[in-house]
């Protein structure tokens, strides 16, 4: 009968009473030697150095947390403290195996002493602790959140230090190398920090690989201490070396492994397998992996629950993992390995000195790393020299596109974009605006990590200027930009605002109408060129605003494959802004005659708003024509203005909001006046007397309103005729 403890009294016996926990140490099938029943909501685990004591954390039916103490030598188990608030880390000092560790929502720590109860209470986060870390020979307990490190001595643990550090990046595991003495802080985008504790001034950064481009969940800390793997929503797993300070390799796991949710190494018990590492991911499902060879050794599931957390004993006996049934199993470690390593005849040789010899291995290897890392430097500054921004654009004119495999990286260094972490971070903590809340539902998107980025952008958008969160076609304009660099949010938001403050500048200018001066000069381009087209899609009472601005409020998603759009804003954002029309004009032009044979303006609707057969090679050399072709009549290019990035450590004032056309023109109308006024004034200030300047001045304004009103008519007339000219060269002749 498989031995059991049931968690549904104050303390029990593990069923049967006769249970011997140390006949199953040598056990090779893979089957719990224990199993603890709870009887709330989900549990976390934790266990000892020397495997005498289990700590479990259930809900009970009073919405209590209970912590219960399973002790594995005594056959026993017994409630330790009820917690009002729900737990949020549990551990067992590697040292002192009665020694338990409690953090809660409270922003607390609880240091129990699980033989007597005495409780020593540690304060000192602002933020509820995600994970504490201890070493077997280490004078530390460190604490940590995602924006806080604490450092507290041990044993007396009293706070001790407060490790300062880039509080914008999120803070995922942070420990004590005690064989060095090092510090270790690892974050969310797979940069590390080092210190020596001595010399806590002096920091040593790594940086993750390059074209890693997924948010790190989780890391583990070999037990000699030379290792720090981690890893996210990936199969992959990057490994850095401590020893030598820079990211060793990036190990690919088997298949199965779709992420790492959360990683732990195993003891060296077996001569075979010196480095194993057992992988939690996201969907339950925990793999044993050899870690020199990133080979599955074996699969702990089950198939109805998902594994929620996963513990090893520091002695290297046993595995603990909680289901999400309130279960949690005990297996032995022996059982996990292919044979038994207790059959196998080795030469027993002590973990220090194990841990010695690596050390000293690396350490002789550590002249080469940092020559390899000093040409790496070099390479890199080379690479810069290369490709500098101007010189991006010779390789863009030469090959008519940037590499695929390095766009990201080229796009957002063409935008300068700052990376201000602490800015991104405070509009995102503002949760879902509520103008973007019910975005599933209108764009029935499968992908849910998409939609989640896409809904996070537009919300810090419109935190940012609220007036976007009235812009109806800002989702579909953001859309093709957000799956681009849906991995990075903040590259999401940063690149979005970038473009929409340079490229969209003029397109708020008269709200809720679409932007005329972009359209108007877009249509001025199109008669210029081809006035034929013009007057057929006036003919059939076709806009600017049904052709131009669906191209424009789509960013070109619709008409084009996803390769030539890429390309397309290739050329785009290496362009000043007003490139922008013109490529919106040379679409239309391009599509000539296709257009021409549309007979209502349903059809032109329907063609600007499916994929096009028009290639996008064509389209970009008729785009660069009409940008170096055109008069500053046709395209004012200073209207448009010039590339501006944005600040470092904030974000641009959004002050291109809606104007109003008559209020415009009205502003303009006084601003002539006035200036009439003026000259009027100077040039009969010596020669009229005083006493009648008020009479003067009226007749000056209502004389000069008049002038104004006239000059305004004979522009609108102008206007007209030319209008008339160009369809009558245009319309075919009635007679014939």
């Amino acid at each position: 009968m498989r031995p059991q403890a049931v968690l549904d009294e104050a303390s029990g016996n593990i069923w049967p009473e006769n249970f011997n926990l140390s006949a199953h140490k040598t056990s090779i099938k893979l089957s719990p030697v224990l199993e603890v029943l709870g009887t709330g909501g989900p549990q976390a685990a934790a266990l000892s150095c020397h495997c005498t004591y289990l700590a479990t954390v259930t809900r009970g039916e009073d919405a209590s947390n209970r912590l219960f103490i399973i002790n594995m030598v005594n056959n026993k188990f017994y409630l330790l403290k009820r917690l009002v608030e729900q737990c949020t880390a549990l551990t067992f000092h590697p040292y002192q195996e009665n020694s338990l560790f409690v953090a809660t929502a409270s922003c607390k720590v609880y240091n129990i002493n699980v033989d007597d109860g005495n409780v020593v209470v540690m304060e000192g986060h602002r933020v509820p602790v995600e994970g504490i870390q201890s070493g077997a020979r280490s004078p530390l307990v460190i604490t940590h959140n995602s924006k806080e490190v604490l450092l507290w001595s041990w044993p007396s643990v009293a706070l001790s230090r407060r490790m300062k550090h880039d509080d914008r990046v999120a803070v995922v595991w942070a420990g004590h190398v005690w064989q060095r003495d090092e510090l270790v802080v690892s974050f969310i985008d797979g940069s590390v920090l080092m210190w020596v504790t001595h010399q806590r001034n002096v920091q040593i950064h790594i940086e993750a690989p390059k074209g890693i481009h997924f948010d790190f969940e989780a890391f583990a800390l070999s037990r000699g201490g030379e290792w720090l793997v981690g890893g996210g929503k990936s199969h992959l797993l990057i490994t850095y070396s401590l020893i030598s300070q820079c990211v060793a390799q990036v190990v690919q796991l088997p298949t199965s492994c779709t992420d790492i949710f959360h990683p732990v190494f195993l003891p060296p018990i077996h001569p075979k397998f010196s480095q194993v590492l057992a992988v939690l991911n996201s969907t339950g499902v925990l793999n044993i992996i050899d870690f020199t060879s990133a080979t599955k050794l074996k699969t702990i599931r089950s198939q109805r629950f998902n594994i929620d957390s996963v513990s090893v004993s520091d002695d290297g006996n046993f595995i603990a993992v909680t289901f999400a049934n309130s279960t949690t199993k005990v297996y032995s470690v022996r059982a996990l390995f292919p044979d038994d390593p207790k059959n196998i005849t080795v030469s027993q040789v002590a973990k220090e000195e194990v841990a010695f010899r690596i050390v000293e291995k690396m350490e002789k290897e550590y002249r080469e790393e940092e020559i390899k890392r000093e040409e790496k430097k070099e390479r890199s500054k080379e690479m810069q020299e290369i490709l500098d921004k101007n010189k991006w654009y010779q390789i863009l004119q030469e090959f008519k596109g940037y590499p695929e495999k390095y766009r990201n990286l080229i796009w957002i260094s063409m935008l300068e974009v700052p990376r201000n972490y602490s800015v991104f971070s405070s509009l995102l903590d503002k949760g879902t605006h509520t103008a973007f809340e019910g975005l599933q539902e209108v764009l029935q998107l499968s992908d849910g990590s998409l939609l989640k980025t896409l809904q996070g952008t537009l919300s810090c958008l419109a935190h940012w200027a609220p007036f976007l969160a009235n812009v109806e076609y800002l989702p579909e304009f953001v859309f093709p930009f957000v799956k681009v660099f849906h991995s990075n949010p903040l590259l999401c938001f940063e690149v979005t605002v970038t473009i929409i403050m340079n490229w969209c500048r003029l397109w708020f200018e008269f709200w809720p109408k679409p932007g005329l001066t972009v359209l108007n000069v877009i249509e001025q381009i199109i008669c210029e060129v081809n006035p034929t087209l013009l007057a057929h899609l006036m003919k059939l009472r076709v806009t600017a605003e049904d052709y131009a601005w669906s191209l424009l409020t789509n960013a070109f998603s619709k008409v084009l494959c996803p390769g030539d759009w890429l390309v397309l804003w290739d050329h785009i954002l290496s362009n000043p802004p007003s490139f922008l029309p013109c490529v919106a004009a040379g679409f239309t032009l391009k599509s000539c005659q296709t257009l021409l044979t549309c007979t209502d303006a349903h059809e032109i609707r329907i063609y600007y708003n499916q994929e096009s057969w028009v290639p996008v090679k064509p389209l970009l050399n008729k785009a660069y024509f009409l940008h170096s072709q055109l008069s500053e009549t046709h395209l004012p290019k200073k209207a448009f203005g010039t590339f501006t990035p944005l600040p470092r450590g904030g974000l641009p004032l959004f002050s291109i909001g809606p104007r109003d056309a008559r209020e415009e023109e009205k502003k303009d109308l006084e601003k002539q006046l006035r200036d009439l006024n003026l000259r009027t004034k100077s040039s009969s200030l010596y020669s009229r007397p005083a006493t009648s300047r008020d009479q003067q001045e009226d007749m000056v304004y209502v004389v000069g309103q008049k002038e104004l009103q006239k000059q305004e008519e004979e522009c609108l007339e102008s206007i007209a005729n030319l209008r008339k000219r160009h369809l009558a060269a245009t319309l075919p002749d009635r007679k014939s």
